[in-house]
């Protein structure tokens, strides 16, 4: 082979890798339990506590239609931006929730470092104290109160307001 056609055959080669990475990089994951698993719709919402949104909040949604249990829901989470909104996520790769009614939980907590007890060695790490910001009902499906609607055509959008 001369040193032209080496040349030639090692750029289609790189060619033909990168159009594969391309490619493939921009695919979903779409194996038969992905196909399988039910359908989510976007759903929002806003978190407001003593009339003020709430930033840093942890808001979950647990389905509770026909066929499920307590606590044996599908679950999806959101997190609210610094005016209180959040987008719900199921699925690492799909944003919202599954259609239906859910119970609600929202919890946001405050991170403070713990007091270092007299002779503990100073290269132990002493996890922080958490503190939680909203009251303590809201954290459970069960205590909270708080409930969501999911439908197909939406807007799935909710306000909640703690106390």
């Amino acid at each position: 082979m001369t040193t032209q056609t080496v040349r030639k055959l090692t750029a289609v080669g790189v060619a033909c890798l990168a159009t594969a990475l391309f490619v493939g990089c921009g695919k979903r994951v779409d194996d038969e339990w992905t196909r399988q698993r039910p359908q989510v719709y976007p759903a929002t919402g806003v978190v407001f506590y003593q009339g003020k949104p709430v930033a840093g909040a942890t808001v979950m949604y647990e389905s509770t239609d026909a066929g499920t249990k307590p606590g044996g829901g599908l679950v999806a989470i959101g997190h609210t931006d610094s005016a209180g909104v959040f987008r719900m996520k199921t699925y690492k790769e799909y944003e919202g929730a599954v259609a239906g009614s859910h119970r609600v939980s929202v919890t946001k907590m405050e991170y403070e470092p713990a007091k270092r007890p007299a002779g503990v060695d100073p290269n132990v790490d002493i996890p922080p104290i958490a503190t939680s910001v909203l009251p303590e009902k809201y954290k459970d499906f069960a205590t909270s109160g708080l409930t969501a609607s999911v439908t197909p055509k939406g807007p799935n959008q909710i306000r909640l307001e703690l106390d």
